[in-house]
């Protein structure tokens, strides 16, 4: 009898022939009995043949994609092509980026050590570096004992390109979620011993990571044009272990360029509800559905897009003016997840002003839960996860505040099931969960935080 106890996976895309490339992620879970899921995100240049619009995504057309998931070692053969599922497209920075996966079954003729391909020529012409590239995952799947699982690899995700202005001090903070609970690190690709990067291997020179809290820091003083940066994401049960249960190949491309803005001028990101870092639970068949708002660094300068890195299925809308600020510009974003996406998503999303300076990446984790929607939830009272910190059902918020601030007179504070926290909404339905102050707790009859228990007092 073949058992999934004591073998090591390694897993390479293998491309050919793609100068196309942008960049990309690769990850994977346990499903059933000898098998695993591999997840993959891919980002092509869109102009050279991986056309995606809003048609494509309100499809969900399958894309071919360029060359294919090779195993190359302990196994045999190609297992999949490398066809994605558009989630998000650029037409100024001329990029296509999407996702699939594919359930790989480990067989008894397996060996212990399995290894997959994915490499090619070319990036686009680099600052540094050469221009082949390699992508490799590991993941072991010995039963870990204090879980009695097999491990499931950390995730991340990054916009494909990343633009920095010449002169200025970036803070790069690398997206990571981990559904059993590990600590997550972050490290460079390298070259050996076994080849993880090719001719992309710590092509940044001069920069910093803090491999602990995922950060990568830059001074962009040196040449103008593009840059690859390749990352092994890996998970550990402690922090003080050496020996990652897993290590997820992460690409993405940086392009420096001269701009006569100042550096504070880049566009910002004011508090949504999405924020970075939140944990968004979303039951499956339900619709999510959010509003995210973006400002210009300078009043000379405007937000042309915002940009997404998406789960399969979200539509995002046109880019529409917000408030009266002339500076201030906002997208919708709807995702009805379906019961196969059940499980953990990244979700990412930066402005881009008309210079092509970019904001700060904003990345939320959304949790799809197989839950049964809470048709009894008050219609007055907003409804918060346990820990106090998202909406539970983040879709009807927007019904809540529409209805509240177009009522007579209008309303935009609401109370929610969690004292310590209230609702702030806005006259476009958009709400805001905000916290009250230390000691206080929210009431409803004065519209605002009290010391608690003296919202009695009010009645």
């Amino acid at each position: 009898m073949f058992f999934l106890s004591a073998y090591l996976l390694s897993c390479i895309f293998y491309l050919v022939e793609s100068s196309h490339f942008r960049g990309g992620m690769i990850s994977w879970k346990p499903t059933e009995k000898n098998q695993i899921e591999i997840n993959y995100r891919v980002a092509f240049r869109r102009s050279g043949g991986h056309m995606c619009d809003v048609k494509t995504l309100e499809n969900n057309t399958l894309l071919q994609g360029e060359g294919s998931l090779q195993c190359i070692k302990g196994c045999f053969g190609s297992i999949t092509t490398m066809s994605y599922y558009c989630t998000d497209f650029s037409d100024p920075e001329d990029w296509t980026t999407g996702t699939n996966s594919v359930k790989y079954n480990i067989t008894a003729s397996s060996n212990n050590v399995l290894h997959f391909g994915f490499s090619s020529c070319c990036w686009i012409s680099l600052a540094e570096g050469g221009s082949w590239w390699m992508m490799r995952t590991t993941a072991n799947l010995t039963i870990r004992h204090d879980t009695g699982k097999i491990n499931s690899s950390p995730i991340s995700a990054m916009q494909p390109i990343v633009r920095f202005s010449r002169g200025c001090d970036y803070t790069l903070k690398i997206p990571v979620s981990d559904d059993d609970g590990d600590v997550v690190k972050c490290r460079w690709s390298k070259r050996t011993p076994d080849d993880e990067c090719n001719g992309v291997c710590e092509t940044l020179s001069g920069s910093d990571l803090d491999e602990s809290a995922c950060v990568l820091s830059y001074n962009a003083t040196r040449s103008l044009g593009w840059y690859a940066v390749a990352l092994q994401i890996e998970d550990f049960k402690k922090t003080t272990d050496t020996v990652p249960f897993s290590s997820v190949s992460l690409q993405f491309l940086i392009f420096v360029s001269n701009t006569n803005a100042p550096c504070a001028s880049r566009p910002v990101l004011p508090p949504n509800i999405i924020t970075d870092g939140s944990v968004h639970h979303i039951p499956v068949n339900t619709i999510f559905n959010q509003s995210i708002i973006a400002r210009s660094g300078d009043q000379t300068l405007r937000v042309t897009a915002i940009d997404t890195v998406s789960p399969i299925g979200m539509i995002k809308s046109e880019l529409f003016p917000f408030g009266s600020s002339g500076r201030e510009w906002f997208v919708t974003v709807t995702w009805k997840p379906t019961k196969s996406q059940i499980g953990t998503h990244l979700f990412c999303f930066t402005a881009v002003d008309n210079l092509s300076q970019t904001s700060d990446q904003t990345c939320a984790t959304l949790v799809v839960d197989d839950d049964v929607v809470d048709n009894t939830e008050p219609d007055d009272l907003v409804a918060l996860n346990p820990e106090c910190n998202a909406f539970k059902t983040p879709e009807k918020v927007l019904s809540k505040c529409m209805k509240a601030v177009t009522g007579k007179p209008p309303l935009f504070y609401l109370a929610t099931s969690c004292p310590s926290h209230f609702v702030q909404c806005n006259e476009l339905g958009t709400g805001y969960l905000m916290p009250c102050g230390s000691g206080t707790e929210w009431c409803q009859l004065v519209l605002t935080c009290v010391h608690i228990g003296s919202c009695i007092n009010y009645t």
